[in-house]
């Protein structure tokens, strides 16, 4: 893969954890914890320092995945496109996201929403 001097910015928007004043318990949305778990993996994979990941408080900071069309947490967007919202990424996708970003692709980024696998 070609060196790129851009860098990729994942952030990932979550409804659990700490959100602002209130602690909202893992178990009201394991996809949140798993999708910040296997990006994580998967970073560790590609090993690119150019790639950062920043993981968001879904409350604190609501406004801005819903302006780019997300609506469910966990929604993971890539350099400012929502990736996937409502489920857990698939890790082949996401890596394939990742690498085509990082890559200076100018291709699409696919969106994934619903329950996966999605029912087509």
């Amino acid at each position: 893969m070609p060196e790129s001097s851009s860098t990729v910015d994942i952030v990932i928007y979550r409804i659990t954890g700490r959100q602002g004043p209130i602690d909202v318990p893992h178990r009201y949305c394991e996809e949140c914890d798993l999708t910040v778990q296997l990006t994580k993996r998967v970073l560790a994979e590609l090993d690119n320092p150019q790639v950062r990941l920043d993981v968001k408080p879904w409350m604190l900071y609501f406004w801005k995945p819903i302006w780019r069309g997300g609506w469910h947490a966990p929604i993971l967007t890539i350099n400012g496109k929502v990736f996937t919202q409502g489920i857990v990424p698939d890790p082949v996708a996401l890596k394939s996201a990742i690498q085509s970003a990082a890559s200076g692709a100018r291709t699409q980024v696919e969106a994934h929403s619903g329950h996966y696998p999605n029912p087509q």
